[in-house]
């Protein structure tokens, strides 16, 4: 027979207490590990930007010499490098905008109207969801070319536009349905169209879904690399992530730090956004995901 340690009144309470102390700082624990997980690549990446040629972290974590900013005027004094971030800032915008727009349009008669195979298209653009990116790069490649808008803003901004439909209608027509109904009723009463009521009241209720699709979609665009590379092989269309990509065979020898501040810059423009508009964004993707 097995011996059982006799449970006494302080075990009973110092387990009392950790359990408390797990409820109430645990969750805080993990997402603070988490998050330092997450962070310590970009923290490696800037810090090693910040050092001159050939010194990467192999040594102190802080150049003795102090922060060394010479790669980053380089980057930025480089018109190339100017193109690509532009070129990318057209095309991610243009994308966004574009699903943003389409999204909003299509989410609200996902939400509102019944018609003859809502629920077939609903399950379709779920389905298409679920299909690899890479699937479609061929097909694309071809229409492009016979179309004869390969290298150009046009095929890339259509293509972004495009890839975020599916997701964004989803998210859109959850937040619409987090609207109370009487409100449309009420614009109705006074006289206004379904166009009108979308425009005046709906839209402007929606804008933290409409932030969120936008954000997701913007920063989608800005990071994607397979897309541009298989439709774009001119020099002065080509975005940032595939400049960054020739730049680093153009290199000479191992100048890693270089390649580094390259990649922090690219990473600024959606860290910003994100900042900016992170509350609207997660009231948007919250709101939308639990009634989608």
């Amino acid at each position: 027979m097995a011996y059982e340690i006799p449970k006494t009144k302080e075990t009973s309470e110092s387990s009392v207490k950790l359990q408390r102390w797990l409820q109430k700082y645990g969750i805080h624990v993990f997402m603070i590990g988490l998050c330092l997980i997450l962070l310590f690549p970009i923290a490696y990446t800037l810090l090693t930007s910040l050092r001159p040629q050939g010194f990467g972290l192999s040594q102190d974590l802080i150049h003795p010499d102090g922060l060394y900013f010479g790669h980053y005027e380089r980057l930025l004094s480089t018109p190339r490098f100017l193109r690509n971030i532009l070129n990318s800032a057209i095309n991610s915008l243009g994308g966004a905008i574009i699903t943003t727009t389409i999204t909003a349009c299509a989410g609200y008669a996902f939400a509102r109207l019944e018609f003859f195979g809502r629920r077939f298209l609903l399950t379709s653009i779920l389905a298409m969801m679920l299909l690899p990116g890479i699937t479609t790069l061929i097909p694309l490649f071809r229409i492009a070319s016979d179309l004869g808008i390969r290298d150009t803003y046009l095929v890339m901004i259509l293509v972004y536009g495009a890839y975020g439909i599916p997701f964004g209608i989803w998210i859109m027509k959850g937040f619409y349905e987090t609207i109370p109904r009487v409100l449309e009723e009420a614009a109705w009463v006074d006289g206004a169209t379904p166009i009108q009521t979308l425009l005046y009241v709906i839209v402007p209720m929606s804008l933290p879904g409409l932030i969120a699709v936008f954000l997701v979609n913007f920063v989608f665009n800005w990071n994607d690399f397979l897309s541009a590379l298989i439709l774009l092989s001119s020099t002065d269309m080509k975005t940032a992530t595939v400049g960054l990509f020739d730049f680093q065979s153009q290199l000479e020898g191992n100048n890693s730090e270089l390649l580094n501040a390259a990649a922090i810059i690219i990473l600024i423009p959606g860290v910003l956004l994100f900042l900016v508009a992170r509350k609207a964004f997660l009231q948007g993707m919250l709101e939308g995901a639990v009634k989608g």
